[in-house]
């Protein structure tokens, strides 16, 4: 099993009275570590377990007590927290072997980045602003609506409408889930161990946000059989991701 996920940052100060809490912990944590690590890094051995017992004696609370987040700075040295195991919102959205395309539609290909892990591949990462997001979310739900609307009008029978279909209501579920943060938030798309599944020559290759914005910009101006034809190698691509990730070798389609 393989995760992915999607990460919601928001200003430390919307944390109230735990902002206090979130700065000292990010503060201290880049002092031990000498920065933010990033949430595809790892812990060895008992690393974590001393890492909790320096910051329990640096912050004079029981082990117990401690919580847990990812964080992140601006380019203004502010924080912005992503609390784990949080009971009050969803700060992570994991998906399993997979990567949803409507995923893809909340960042630009310019927003990647590319780094080597302790697992020996090439991470991938996004992050742009939550408003950024929710605009695009809104521009591609607009796009593809307007393809289901012609095509109900026309009684045309365009193979990829059933597709369209169910990524509209995928859209329309994460626009209600990222509406509920604060727009000057971020987000961050994580690939996860699933860059592990992926051909290390193929790697720098893997550019479904750019794909995902190609398949935008045909339905935008009706070209209907590229559109599909994009659309299915998009599909086929991430089914065999699936399939590796979840060891269904024989249902692997890219040999």
């Amino acid at each position: 099993m393989a995760n992915s996920n999607l990460i919601f940052y928001l200003p430390i100060e919307n944390f109230g009275v735990k902002s206090d809490y979130w700065c000292a912990y990010a503060d201290f944590y880049e002092k031990y570590w000498g920065g933010p690590t990033p949430p595809f890094g790892v812990w060895f051995g008992n690393e974590y377990q001393d890492f909790r017992m320096a910051l329990s004696s640096n912050l004079e609370i029981e082990d117990e007590l401690i919580e847990d987040c990812f964080f992140l700075k601006d380019k203004n040295n502010k924080y912005y927290i992503a609390p784990l195991g949080s009971k009050e919102g969803a700060y992570l959205l994991y998906s399993e072997n997979n990567i949803p395309l409507h995923w893809f539609m909340l960042f630009k290909e310019e927003e990647r980045k590319n780094l080597y892990t302790h697992w020996g591949f090439n991470a991938i990462t996004y992050d742009t602003k939550i408003d950024l997001c929710l605009d695009r979310l809104n521009q591609s739900s607009s796009i593809i609506s307007a393809v289901l609307e012609k095509d109900k009008e026309r009684k045309q029978n365009i193979p990829l409408i059933p597709k369209l279909a169910g990524l509209i209501e995928e859209i329309d579920k994460l626009k209600k889930t990222i509406s509920v943060f604060d727009p000057r938030g971020f987000v961050v798309l994580n690939y996860g161990e699933l860059c592990s599944f992926i051909h290390p020559y193929t790697i720098k290759n893997e550019n479904s946000v750019w794909e995902i914005s190609e398949l935008l910009r045909l339905l935008k101006n009706e070209k209907f059989d590229e559109a599909e034809s994009l659309l299915n190698v998009l599909l086929l691509k991430w089914d065999d991701i699936r399939s590796k990730a979840s060891g269904d070798i024989d249902k692997s389609t890219i040999q």
